[in-house]
């Protein structure tokens, strides 16, 4: 083998670790925990609230056990509990739209509804 292919391979071997390490540091900043959510700076909830939702099961979740999870309201209306998510960030980083906001419906102390809203939606409900 020549020296111009052991570089080549030693490159190619490099760029597979940096895209392991890469992956690894990516997946971390994106998985839920309730140490980050409720330690939160600016947009950090918008990062982890997917795997949070794609992880748990919400409806028929008590109210007690979401608090739990996700620590006390950012405010409360009615039957809901609702929670600051930040401004979604675009494709590039910035930061793309209006703040949204994370509202639990509760109906007997259970979950029967979750969804994601727009500053602007919230003050309209």
């Amino acid at each position: 083998m020549s020296k111009k292919d052991k570089l080549l391979l030693t490159f190619l071997g490099f760029l597979v670790v940096v895209a392991f390490v890469g992956g690894l540091i990516w997946n971390n900043n994106k998985t839920f925990t309730t140490e980050k959510w409720v330690n939160y700076e600016g947009n950090s909830r918008q990062a982890i609230v997917k795997n949070f939702l794609d992880r748990t099961v919400i409806d028929g979740l008590p109210e007690e056990e979401l608090i739990g999870y996700l620590g006390e309201p950012d405010s409360q209306k009615e039957e809901d509990l609702i929670y600051y998510l930040g401004t979604p960030r675009s494709l590039f980083g910035g930061r793309d739209g209006e703040e949204e906001y994370l509202i639990f419906t509760f109906a007997d102390g259970k979950a029967v509804d979750v969804k994601k809203v727009t500053a602007s939606a919230l003050a309209s409900e």
